[in-house]
């Protein structure tokens, strides 16, 4: 039965049982009406009044059916409409982790059973091309790795000989700049389309993060030195994890790079950890230009920069954070960008402890 009929059916229920509601009272009335001419005559008919007969109908009769029907027509129809809101459920659900499980169809052959059919062929043409997505940048970054790393051998050798000219070394020396931020790039999209294949390994062991840490402090004080921005640990409460220590490095990393790319000369930047239950949770919040609400959510795309990156000379790819977001994603926790009430940025890292 189709969607349609469905509908009309409840509605045919519903106005039919609202009819007879009706009809039955009237026919009580006039039941009253009948006995009253029997026994008094005319007489007695005269002294009932059409409109209190009326209102007696109205209220006794029609009120009762219009909130029966009420009652029974929602009922029924949010058992016609329930294929629509299971649909619209599974629809909320659906995202690039799950496109290769097909919605269940109710078989009944009507628009909502074939609108799943249509939906569960758009799914797997989706699954389709994410895969071919993942398998192309994952075969392309691998047989770039190797010509690439020839390249870089070979440029090498040649700033190493002694009978290269001086004008063609620093041509050399550029060339071999942009080779290295290439080789960069591909191993930041290997390393994403493993991520997203489910192939990104992630050793579980015991990790101090607090260590971790304060060996960033450390290293955000070489990075911000050119620069001259002040690197402050504000706090470093004593945090066990359970994840992959090299992987947690290379987040809080790429978190301290962004942070003193996009500040400004002479600017700041405060670190901190605190213990909050089964939580550690990792602030690193930096001066700078500051991204309008509506980009903050975007600064974990791939490839994405700012206005504000583009308005400066900030180097970079744009994956650092996209790298960092999984990273994040593959130890169970959360990365958000805020902005302080002083107007600074914030890096927000929720991740679960030991």
């Amino acid at each position: 039965m189709t969607l349609r009929r469905r509908i009309l059916l409840c509605y045919s229920v519903t106005l039919a049982l609202s009819l007879f509601i009706v009809g039955f009272w009237s026919w009580f009335e006039f039941q009253e009406l009948y006995d009253v001419v029997m026994s008094g005559g005319i007489d007695g008919v005269k002294k009932e009044s059409p409109l209190v007969e009326s209102i007696e109908i109205i209220f006794f009769g029609g009120f009762p059916a219009a909130l029966v029907g009420i009652f029974i027509g929602t009922l029924m129809i949010r058992r016609a409409l329930r294929p629509i809101e299971a649909l619209t459920e599974v629809l909320e659900k659906t995202d690039t982790s799950n496109l290769s499980e097909s919605v269940p169809r109710s078989g009944n052959g009507d628009e909502i059973d074939r609108m799943t059919a249509v939906f569960n062929s758009m799914k797997s043409r989706l699954g389709v091309s994410f895969t071919q997505a993942r398998e192309f940048t994952l075969h392309a970054s691998h047989e770039l790795k190797t010509p690439l790393t020839i390249m870089h051998g070979t440029m090498e050798q040649m700033l190493g000989d002694a009978s290269t000219p001086v004008h063609h070394r620093e041509r050399i020396t550029s060339m071999l700049e942009e080779v290295q931020r290439l080789s960069g790039i591909v191993g930041h999209l290997a390393f994403l389309a493993k991520a997203d294949a489910g192939l990104l390994t992630i050793a579980h062991e015991t990790v101090a993060f607090d260590a971790l840490v304060q060996d960033l402090t450390e290293d955000a004080m070489t990075l911000a030195m050119a620069s001259d921005i002040a690197v402050t640990l504000l706090r470093c409460d004593p945090v066990v994890l359970r994840g992959d220590r090299m992987r947690l490095r290379q987040l809080l990393l790429n978190l301290a790079d962004n942070a003193v790319k996009h500040n400004h000369k002479g600017g700041a930047i405060t670190l901190s950890l605190e213990s909050q239950k089964d939580q550690a949770v990792f602030q690193i919040v930096n001066t700078g230009l500051l991204l309008p609400p509506e980009l903050q959510e975007r600064v974990f795309e791939r490839f994405f920069r700012g206005d504000a990156a583009h308005g400066t000379d900030v180097e970079g790819s744009g994956l650092g954070l996209s790298i960092a977001y999984s990273i994040v994603q593959a130890h169970g926790g959360t990365l958000v960008m805020d902005s302080t009430p002083d107007g600074r940025t914030c890096m927000l890292l929720r991740l679960p402890s030991a």
